[in-house]
């Protein structure tokens, strides 16, 4: 065979396979570009139709203003009587140390008033 035949037949299959390549890389571009349209459609009607949703809740909103009636209840509560509370001997004696500032006496178990002379 003639090597200018096989050239050219070589050079005619590059050409080729150039031009698929060529051809298939626009039809790529051209989907993708088709597919981004639809996303983004619809990215636009849903927005739409979410604001539309949005209106027709808020339209429906009822204000009402209400008084709310109700009894008054009283609560009594026991309070301790702290003159009752009792002390052991050595908490008392620390306590009235504290207090009056001096060792003393437990006595009799009950806090001894501060001394306002001192």
């Amino acid at each position: 065979m003639n090597p200018y035949v096989l050239l050219g037949a070589g050079v005619l299959w590059l050409a080729s396979a150039a031009g698929a390549f060529w051809y298939g890389t626009g039809v790529g571009r051209d989907g993708e570009i088709a597919k981004q349209s639809a996303v983004d459609k619809a990215t636009v009607e849903t927005r739409k139709l979410a604001m539309e949703g949005a209106a027709d809740a808020i339209s429906k909103i009822v204000v009402r203003n209400t008084t709310v009636q109700g009894r008054v209840e009283t609560i009594v509560r026991d309070n301790p009587v702290y003159r009752d509370c009792r002390h052991d001997p050595d908490q008392l004696r620390n306590i009235n140390e504290a207090i009056t500032g001096r060792a003393g006496a437990t006595g009799d178990s009950v806090v001894s008033g501060a001394d306002p002379a001192q």
